[in-house]
């Protein structure tokens, strides 16, 4: 079977205002704890050019620059560190993968939400609330609670309890016939997951291939500097410290972007999708349509993601 033809569904405007909110906070989260990491990396980087600065012009002033950038270095980190903007942006990403994942299954008679359930609307205020929970004892903060937070009055309209996050773009989705619902998640749901998953595969790859070429390069660089100083050519500058220091940042920055993991998980997931995505379309009846949702949306949860990882690294 083929899926084509226009969009259904209207995007994040069907799911629910508690997933939209959370969100945009993950996006917030990650963005910050990216830019707190970028600039640790740039400060420690001028603070060692700085002291091999300092060594070679033997300067007191250029000691004291270095030893300024070094403070301003660990004053980040500690900033970083209280922030816990990493921790916050991995638990609004969940509470976000979860509500898009529970919406989805219950707009296409999904997972537990089949059509034989009594009462899909409670099955949903009850495994979502179940999960939200679980994110509430590693620090997720539900902004239900917080009338002035980000999204505060989209999210805090419905949300008295979940139930309240379904939408009535969820429930029109559901009441189609099972045709029209499975089409809809095939373009809308795994068709856009199938693209999401095979770019930042392709981009996760780019960028470990560029990272991983300066490292070498870098290292390959410190290296002849080793020797050269070792032979008296370059005197007493320490360039070898300098390079050595560039390649430390370019590792730890792959470390925290996770580039050549990701290039292994996210093709797998690719894969795995695409020959399911075909088996949906084809060979999976209506009586097997839940249990394949459901496989589906394990495939794309960060968790899935997180587990093959491990196995990338």
């Amino acid at each position: 079977m083929t899926v084509t033809g226009p969009s259904t569904t209207t995007g994040d405007t069907v799911l629910p205002p508690l997933y939209v909110a959370n969100d945009r906070r993950a996006l917030a989260r990650q963005g910050e704890t990216l830019r707190a990491v970028r600039t640790q990396l740039t400060f420690l980087m001028l603070a060692t050019a700085a002291a091999a600065l300092a060594e070679h012009l033997r300067s007191h002033f250029a000691s004291w620059v270095a030893a300024a950038l070094y403070a301003l270095t660990t004053v980040i980190g500690l900033h970083t560190a209280r922030r816990r903007a990493r921790a916050h942006w991995q638990a609004h990403r969940a509470a976000a993968e979860t509500l898009k994942s529970l919406a989805w299954q219950y707009m296409v008679h999904g997972g537990p939400f089949h059509s034989g359930v009594g009462n899909p609307d409670a099955v949903f205020a009850e495994r979502l609330e179940e999960r939200l929970r679980e994110l509430r004892k590693v620090g997720w903060q539900d902004i239900r609670d917080d009338a002035d937070g980000a999204g505060g009055a989209g999210a805090g309209s419905g949300g008295a309890g979940g139930a309240g996050q379904i939408t009535p773009g969820m429930r029109a989705v559901r009441a189609k016939s099972f045709a029209a619902r499975r089409d809809i998640y095939l373009r809308d749901r795994v068709l856009e997951q199938l693209v999401w998953y095979g770019n930042r595969a392709a981009q996760s790859h780019r960028a470990s291939v560029r990272w991983s070429s300066l490292t070498a390069a870098l290292t390959t660089l410190g290296l002849l500097a080793a020797a050269l100083r070792a032979v008296g050519v370059l005197g007493n500058w320490d360039f070898a410290g300098l390079l050595s220091a560039g390649a430390a940042a370019a590792v730890a920055w792959q470390e925290v972007r996770r580039h050549r993991p990701l290039t292994y998980a996210h093709s797998l997931i690719e894969q795995d999708l695409e020959t399911l995505r075909v088996a949906m379309g084809t060979t999976v009846t209506e009586g097997q349509w839940a249990e394949a949702v459901a496989e589906a949306e394990r495939l794309v949860s960060p968790q899935h993601t997180d587990w093959l990882v491990r196995f990338g690294s």
